[in-house]
């Protein structure tokens, strides 16, 4: 995925895993404090960080609340151990809660490669 179809992607993408309130501690979580971007619909870009992810989403800390349902563009670039990568994914908001340094906000991919998806369940599981 490129920026300049990002958000083309995101307004037209289908929900390729599921949405329904059972998949939601569907995966194994672990802490993660990653660099994320994420484009809204918009096209403005934000970067905040992560602060744990899953093989089906992620949770992060972000300036402003954003409605259960909503699409946006992530880029997650990391370097863990001997991997370095570029998560790209479109996610859907699950959840926002007020925090002390702005919403915590819960992510479930949407779409997302299945080498990254991968990565992220060996991560997740702590086998890498």
């Amino acid at each position: 995925m490129t920026e300049s179809f990002a958000i083309d992607q995101v307004v037209n993408s289908v929900n390729e895993i599921g949405s329904d309130a059972a998949n939601r501690r569907e995966h194994r979580r672990r802490l993660a404090y990653w660099v994320v971007r994420f484009q809204d619909l918009s096209g403005k870009w934000h970067t905040t960080k992560t602060d744990n992810v899953s093989e089906g989403g992620l949770q992060a800390v972000v300036e402003k609340a954003y409605k259960p349902g909503t699409k946006l563009f992530i880029k997650v670039p990391l370097v863990y151990k001997e991997h370095q990568r570029t998560i790209e994914a479109i996610i859907e908001t699950r959840y926002s809660v007020a925090c002390s340094s702005g919403f915590k906000v819960g992510m479930m991919f949407t779409r997302i490669s299945d080498e990254d998806k991968e990565f992220l369940r060996a991560y997740s599981e702590k086998e890498i």
